[in-house]
């Protein structure tokens, strides 16, 4: 990607939208774009915090295993958002696995150049707190229902939280833009992929929502709610 294109890029996202055509400049040189096909893991668990990313184009999932292999998955990023910024901030390694999801651009800015940015530039880290901030919500929600939900609410709530990110509006409802397959909603729900297959055809005969392969459309969301309750 050009020069402008890129720059063009960067003041279209919430992190970098303050900085000047002058700032912006001298942070171009200092990112590096990489292309990358699905199921590309970008950095492991415990690997050294070297980089901070922002997501160009695809999605990228963030996740932690158990010793037995099993995974569960803390978030979905899409375009425009960051992730492995923490390290950035305390030195310390990544605290969960990133891997695409799709094939994805992302950039790519050494944690050590990152730093120089935040502090000549306040207000960068100010935006990446509230980023934290929403995500430490997040966290607190996925604690509370792995705790006090069954199964088939925990997926509800989950269907409710991927329409207000990836929805758009279809003609028989709200369509969600991220093809998951079964076994990725259950390593988000912390389930089984048979009981994420058997909810969802619960849901589907009840009206609520309607699955053609990867794709679910949800065509009831009112009653989508009172289930997740």
């Amino acid at each position: 990607m050009d020069t402008p294109t890129r720059k063009s890029y960067l003041k279209q996202t919430p992190i970098f939208s303050d900085l000047s055509e002058e700032e912006l400049d001298g942070l171009i040189p200092r990112i590096v774009e990489r292309r990358l096909k699905g199921d590309t893991v970008i950095f492991h668990e415990n690997d050294p915090g070297t980089a901070f990313f922002l997501v160009k184009t695809g999605r990228i999932k963030i996740y932690k295993t158990d010793p037995h292999g099993r995974e569960q998955v803390l978030s979905i990023l899409g375009d425009g958002q960051i992730f492995g910024d923490v390290p950035a901030f305390d030195g310390g390694p990544y605290p969960a696995t990133a891997e695409t999801m799709t094939d994805s651009e992302i950039y790519l800015i050494r944690s050590e150049d990152f730093q120089d940015l935040v502090r000549q530039h306040p207000e960068v880290a100010l935006k990446i707190i509230r980023v934290l901030g929403q995500r430490l919500r997040q966290a607190m929600e996925l604690v509370r229902d792995l705790s006090f939900k069954q199964a088939p609410h925990r997926l509800a709530s989950l269907l409710i939280r991927l329409a207000g990110e990836y929805g758009s509006e279809s003609g028989e409802g709200i369509l969600i833009d991220l093809p998951l397959s079964r076994q990725e909603l259950a390593d988000i729900v912390g389930t089984s992929r048979e009981t994420i297959t058997r909810e969802l055809k619960k849901m589907e005969r009840e009206g609520m929502l309607g699955v053609n392969r990867r794709v679910i459309t949800i065509t009831d969301i009112e009653r989508l709610k009172v289930w997740a309750r």
